[in-house]
């Protein structure tokens, strides 16, 4: 599942244009009131850019939009406790009781129906011995991942409770990406366990209810604001290079990635010395990366962000993450700390814009000016208070970023999500097989390890952006 985002460590560091941000959606969303219902206009609304694409592609491509996540439950589970827990979360969320409907125009609406439905498998496989229970359990993952979920008959989350020993379970969950993101995870697990506890009475709905924001958003993007702003953003890459699609399209593939510990350390400590996050830092040498391959003085490197630029949304259920494009400029060959003042400007223009869709953005059938994304995961670990019960994640299956975050997937190379935890930096790299092979994607990690360790050894000197 998509997460929040290396921006996001960017906005810690720059409050204000965070607090800017968020009046500046609020004032253009006037029509949306301060509380989820009613809205105006009552009745079905549009969707959000976003989910008009994965809906059009999940026509030819079945469970392309799906997530799946898995907790062990260690303790003595009350499985119609938790179904009552499981019913609240999804009556308290209107984004998981959303399908689409087609208007007599063929255009998509969103629809909220009025009741949950609790889509709950279970299995025993207490008969079965450790080893096979085990190997089944992972089956039920898998299968999971797969599941053909679907927005337009409503069927946008799906459950299996698995039960591996007497007091052991596995919780499953299977959820469309088009009303699901990372930061939704938090969100759905805090409340599953307020739920249990203290009954799905207490889930009352939040402030702002995810058809709230895409009624804003395609009211936003149709009014005067929007028009303009989308304007002054297309200007700002018309001289940037549409990226490249595969000859072969699109295959997805994963591996395992990590920075090497020394040189990206001390990086992080000269980036920090000029007010650089981490993220800043390490994207500010990917961006050197980039230029020295494409034989460039300027690159664009898309993000993923959680979106939630208003405090009201943080709250809610929903698909909320964007891809914010970041255009870096390397003329003149500056020296890395004159590139980690640029790098800061650019990370805050970016952030000024990220409530403009990116499927708007370039959403003209010309592919974006990047094709590879960088992140740097730092949200923590949800806590999922169960009295009595201990609680474990178990690993999920590969990520589907590059269909969720690219408007043309056939362009992207690669996605690359690091998370930040205990002094280590790695992650897992998903890339296009028809674009790039697993030592290209290595590549643009020992390149940062590169630019970092001469960064740190001549820090004033002139970068090399050229082709070497």
């Amino acid at each position: 599942m998509a997460g929040p985002a290396g921006l996001e460590g960017a906005l810690a560091a720059l409050p204000e244009a965070k607090r800017e941000l968020a009046r500046l959606m609020l004032a253009a969303r006037r029509p949306v009131p301060a509380h989820p219902a009613p809205r105006s206009g009552a009745g079905p609304v549009p969707p959000t850019a976003l989910q008009t694409r994965l809906w059009r592609r999940e026509r030819t491509h079945p469970a392309v939009a799906t997530g799946s996540h898995a907790l062990r439950l260690t303790g003595p589970l009350d499985p119609r406790r938790l179904d009552r827990a499981l019913t609240g979360v999804l009556y308290r969320h209107e984004a998981l009781r959303t399908r689409l409907v087609r208007s007599t125009a063929d255009q998509p609406r969103l629809h909220v129906d009025e009741e949950p439905v609790l889509r709950l498998t279970r299995a025993d496989l207490t008969g079965f011995t450790p080893q096979a229970a085990a190997e089944r359990t992972a089956l039920q993952l898998t299968e999971s991942a797969s599941t053909v979920l679907d927005l337009e008959t409503g069927r946008t989350s799906a459950f299996r409770l698995l039960r591996t020993a007497p007091d052991e379970h596995v919780l499953v969950l299977a959820s469309h990406l088009a009303v699901f993101d990372g930061w939704s995870s938090g969100v759905f697990l805090a409340d599953l366990a307020a739920g249990y506890r203290e009954g799905p009475e207490i889930l009352t709905p939040p402030e702002l209810q995810f058809p709230d924001y895409a009624d804003w958003q395609h009211r936003w993007l149709a009014g005067p604001d929007g028009t303009a702003e989308l304007a002054r953003r297309r200007a700002v890459f018309a001289a940037d290079p549409p990226a490249l699609r595969a000859p072969g399209g699109f295959e997805r593939g994963h591996l395992p990635v990590r920075l090497a510990r020394g040189p990206v350390e001390a990086g992080l400590e000269l980036g920090a010395a000029e007010g650089a996050t981490p993220f800043m830092t390490l994207l500010a040498a990917l961006a050197v990366v980039l230029a020295r391959r494409d034989g460039r003085t300027s690159v664009v490197i898309g993000t993923p962000a959680a979106g939630r630029f208003a405090a009201p949304l943080e709250g809610a259920v929903g698909q909320y993450t964007t891809v914010v494009p970041i255009r870096l400029d390397l003329a003149g060959g500056p020296a890395f700390r004159e590139l980690l003042h640029r790098t800061r400007t650019a990370v805050a223009d970016a952030l000024a814009h990220q409530r403009l869709p990116v499927d708007v953005l370039f959403g003209d059938g010309t592919p974006p000016p990047y094709n590879v994304l960088f992140a740097l995961h730092n949200y923590p670990a949800v806590p999922l208070d169960l009295p009595g019960i201990e609680v474990g994640q178990l690993p999920g299956p590969p990520a589907r970023h590059l269909e969720l975050y690219s408007p043309d997937p056939a362009a992207a190379l690669a996605c690359v999500g690091l998370v930040e935890r205990d002094g280590e930096i790695g992650g897992t790299a998903e890339y296009n097989r028809h674009a790039a092979t697993p030592e290209d994607v290595r590549g643009l990690l020992t390149g940062i390890e590169e630019v970092l360790d001469r960064a740190v050894a001549a820090p004033g000197s002139p970068l090399v952006t050229a082709r070497h």
